[in-house]
């Protein structure tokens, strides 16, 4: 009876309290995204597509063989496994995977970060990578043996949906990479510095968790420790990036005030400059798929 229970309650649309909450937090941060900078809070391919260049220049090849998430992926896959990652970017973690397991398919809405990938693979000689053009919600792909996601359900409102279909798409382990640590308390000196308010706080690993248990799964949760990556030659070319994720108009006068204010902020790493935390921790969120023998 709990096995048809719990199996009822992942394919049911039911809206329950924690997937509640988490709808009302993404919504309330996209729409505040919208509000300073019109049109982004929508986050589609436009948007990944133009940052695409950048995003790949910090999610490196290698550093994903130096990840945590990475680790856990190798110990539960093996050269007979298929692999499913979904929201795969320009593919760090495919391409890391992909000469130790039979067959990687990568999926993400842009195209850009698709055909970085592409050309990456194409590089490697991997020929066992196939990439799928979609949002997940919208992607057909066969069930592979282990399906993740890294840093994307944060960024899905109806996470239950998202949910169900990653845990139908996997027939042995299904996971979640997500923050463990909001870095909007790190940033949040200079977003109330420009807006005069603290940010729409968005869901956290915590929230994930609540869901896959209305959900009626059995989540396990490992908190790692992951070095940070960003890496600047000067403080102008960090406002840049943090211009960006701050919802800043790209005028000079904001150009020339981040600029300072990061000039002291940012600390000497490895040649450049960087954050002022070597590591934040995240969460490897995982469990045993409901169509699991």
């Amino acid at each position: 009876m709990g096995e048809n229970r719990s199996r009822h309650c992942i394919l049911s649309g039911v809206d329950t309290p924690a997937a509640r909450r988490w709808r009302s937090l993404v919504r309330a941060r996209l729409a505040e995204m919208e509000r300073l900078q019109p049109g982004r809070g929508a986050l589609g391919a436009a948007f990944w597509d133009s940052r695409a260049k950048r995003f790949a220049s910090r999610m490196t090849l290698s550093s994903a063989t130096t990840d945590p998430l990475y680790r856990r992926l190798r110990r539960a896959t093996g050269r007979r496994s298929t692999v499913l990652d979904v929201g795969a970017g320009p593919g760090r973690f495919t391409l890391a995977l992909a000469p130790h397991v039979a067959a990687v398919t990568a999926v993400d809405p842009s195209g850009a970060m698709l055909d970085i990938c592409r050309r990456q693979a194409r590089r490697l000689g991997l020929a066992n990578v196939d990439l799928v053009h979609s949002r997940w919600e919208d992607a057909t792909v066969a069930p592979a043996d282990v399906a993740f996601s890294s840093y994307v359900l944060p960024l899905i409102a109806d996470a239950p949906r998202f949910l169900r279909k990653l845990d139908a798409a996997s027939t042995e382990r299904a996971l979640l990479y997500l923050g463990a640590f909001s870095l909007d308390a790190v940033m949040d000196p200079l977003w109330r510095h420009f807006h005069g308010r603290p940010r729409k706080p968005g869901p956290t690993y915590l929230d994930a968790v609540d869901v896959l248990r209305e959900l009626g799964l059995a989540p396990e949760v490992e908190v790692v420790e992951v070095a940070s990556r960003a890496r600047f030659a000067t403080a102008a070319e960090a406002a840049k990036d943090y211009r960006d994720q701050l919802c800043l108009p790209d005028t000079p006068a904001v150009r020339r005030e981040l600029r300072d204010l990061l000039a002291s902020w940012l600390v000497p790493r490895e040649g450049g400059l960087g954050p002022p935390l070597k590591t934040t921790p995240a969460a490897i969120v995982s469990w045993r798929p409901s169509g699991a023998d």
